[in-house]
């Protein structure tokens, strides 16, 4: 097979991506960020990943044919993690297909039932009151509340409040933040009612322009966290806060900064006034909170690692510096300890219907690998140092997951490779990494300790293509050419350092697993499902994350759900639902923190879970 990349159209989102000829359309879906159900793991047996191909299509397997009927079938409808795509498709994605739909926030009409609570703290009541008259004398805010019910109101308001209503007839739209009435704007501009969830990541971020009205996503922007110039982790901030006395404001103007460039771009892009957004709904772990709210953080670098506070907070943006309206709020996620944080408690929010069965693990591999073990009724949660490299530092060619990134690489007789919008390659995200060295494994050209092997060393067996690919860098030292240079592409190569940092995070997640697993007294096969989360690519593959060890092998594929971002998912939700953001603070404080490195056999742990697993 070649390296032919076709384009996939999804629907009704009209989400696009390019994708490898032959890639089912569960990975399609996954990489253009739409997580499909698979219960049965892939196996085409649950019949819940239905898709409907609008053109297209391929002939159908016999798992669609014990699904659909023949109507079905000559009407496209095919099963997306058995169906693979050949050419140029648009392909319908119904909403029972959708994972996570229990939580899909939309606008009902009055008195219409729905799973959840839909309501967001910020809501718009446009009104048009009678003018006062002798007869009717009521103050204009005792006149609003008749019509909107009873709220509170700022000092602000009170002065203001009676001139815009004169100045517009007493047309006016109400801004409330819960009970509280922040603005009153002129004429409807119910329509105009935004937000913005944000995933902090220690390393890249990523922002979703909301419409709070019909909790429908607008788009997306993501960027690196500028912080990296600081320290690539959380320890290395922490320690620049303490030891420069401008460090702590540095680290914290340095992400206010960008999340404001992400919104000027969200902004831009759709036409929409940073004004019209009231609430942006941030989460991150422990540190990247702190630092983003200008909080103390020497005493989260040293022994017990207590954060500042740990329920959720609710500010006023503008303190911030966050430009958005100037009344908007910032609601920043509560924490389960020191070093898991947020992002973790928002991962736990988007996967709360998957977490089912005896023995449930969610993993959310990123910078900070955090993991929390669902069992018996409690949680257990903790977080390992598994370095950057997953989001693509410290990597010699890495990149985080954007236009021009190596997001899948399949080995055959050669290297066939999947990039992120359909254009040349210029470098590899976490998830090519992951699928590069895992087919290296493989196929004999990377040892069990990680040496890449070379000459005689190599397999008799190797196809010679690939074993061309093996060559020594300009220190003599072994790499593999994953992409030769072009005049407007340099040399994509896989180092021998590249393999360790990637052997560093597989064994810091590892290990943090089988601490957790024992703690619990459970074995990896007493788990009835695995869920994986990370923001380092749309998808993963789980027999790669098997095979480099970031998941234990004993598992069947059947168990382990990939959900993509659920970080930024959480953050989505709980801008969207007054009641989800309660259930957040539930579950973090229902989590209890389990600090690894107190655990006498974490090193023994982590050295083991640096060598890659047999076959």
């Amino acid at each position: 097979m070649s390296d032919k990349q076709v384009k996939v159209s999804f629907l009704p989102g009209g989400e696009q991506v390019y994708v490898l000829e032959g890639t089912t359309v569960f990975e399609s879906a996954g990489r253009a960020g739409i997580m499909i159900e698979t219960p049965c793991g892939g196996a085409g047996t649950c019949g819940r990943c239905r898709v409907q191909f609008t053109s297209g299509k391929d002939q159908p397997s016999q798992n669609d044919l014990d699904v659909f009927s023949p109507d079905e079938i000559a009407s496209g409808w095919r099963l997306a993690c058995q169906t693979t795509v050949n050419d140029d498709a648009v392909i319908t994605i119904p909403p029972g297909s959708v994972l996570g739909q229990e939580h899909k926030i939309v606008a009902s009409p009055a008195n219409e039932e729905t799973d959840d609570d839909v309501s967001p703290a910020v809501r718009k009541v446009h009104v048009e009151l009678a003018e006062p008259t002798l007869a009717d004398d009521a103050a204009d805010l005792m006149r609003l509340e008749r019509k909107i019910g009873p709220f509170k109101a700022n000092l602000e308001m009170l002065r203001t409040g009676p001139q815009i209503l004169r100045e517009n007839n007493f047309n006016v739209t109400a801004v409330l933040a819960e009970n509280h009435l922040i603005a009153m704007e002129a004429g409807d501009t119910t329509g105009l009612c935004m937000g913005l969830a944000v995933d902090l990541g220690t390393t890249t971020l990523a922002a979703s322009l909301m419409d709070l009205s019909t909790g429908r996503e607008l788009g997306i922007e993501s960027t690196m966290n500028p912080q990296v110039r600081f320290g690539d982790d959380v320890i290395s901030r922490i320690l620049y806060a303490d030891d420069h006395p401008e460090g702590k404001q540095q680290l914290s103007y340095a992400v206010i900064e960008v999340i404001n460039e992400l919104i000027a771009k969200l902004c831009d892009k759709f036409g929409v006034a940073a004004e019209n957004i009231y609430e942006i709904s941030v989460s991150g772990n422990t540190t990247m909170e702190h630092l983003l709210c200008g909080l103390a953080v020497k005493q989260l670098g040293q022994l017990p690692f207590v954060p500042a506070c740990a329920r959720g907070l609710v500010l006023k943006a503008g303190e911030l510096g966050i430009k958005i309206h100037p009344a908007g709020s910032a609601y920043i996620f509560p924490v389960i300890g020191g070093f898991v944080g947020g992002d973790t408690v928002a991962c736990l929010l988007a996967s709360s219907s998957l977490i089912t069965g005896p023995a449930t693990l969610l993993v959310d591999v990123g910078t900070n690998g955090e993991i929390v073990l669902c069992h018996d009724g409690k949680m257990m949660a903790a977080s390992t140092a598994a370095g950057p490299a997953f989001e693509g530092a410290r990597i010699s060619c890495g990149m985080r997951a954007s236009c021009g990134a190596i997001e899948k690489v399949v080995f055959n007789n050669d290297v066939r490779l999947g990039i992120i919008g359909g254009c040349e390659a210029a470098g590899l995200c976490g998830s090519g990494l992951i699928d590069l060295v895992a087919e290296m494994l493989r196929a004999g050209i990377v040892s069990e300790t990680g040496g890449i092997l070379t000459g005689s060393d190599l397999p008799a067996d190797l196809p010679e293509k690939l074993a061309e690919r093996v060559k020594l860098d300009s220190d003599s030292k072994p790499c593999f050419v994953l992409k030769e240079a072009t005049d407007s592409c340099a040399e994509i190569t896989l180092t021998q350092r590249d393999i360790r940092e990637l052997q560093l995070g597989t064994g810091a997640i590892r290990a943090g697993i089988s601490i957790l697993l024992r703690q619990a007294g459970l074995d990896a096969t007493d788990l009835s499902k695995v869920i994986m989360a990370g923001g380092f690519g749309n998808f993963i593959r789980r027999s790669n994350a098997q095979r480099i060890g970031l998941l234990p092998g004993n598992i069947s594929h059947q168990k382990i759900q990939y959900v993509g971002n659920a970080s930024l998912q959480g953050a989505r939700l709980a801008l969207l639902s007054t009641t989800l953001r309660k259930n957040a603070e539930n579950l973090a404080r229902q989590a209890s923190h389990v600090e690894l490195s107190q655990d006498m056999n974490f090193q023994m742990e982590f050295a083991e879970a640096m060598i890659f697993p047999d076959s």
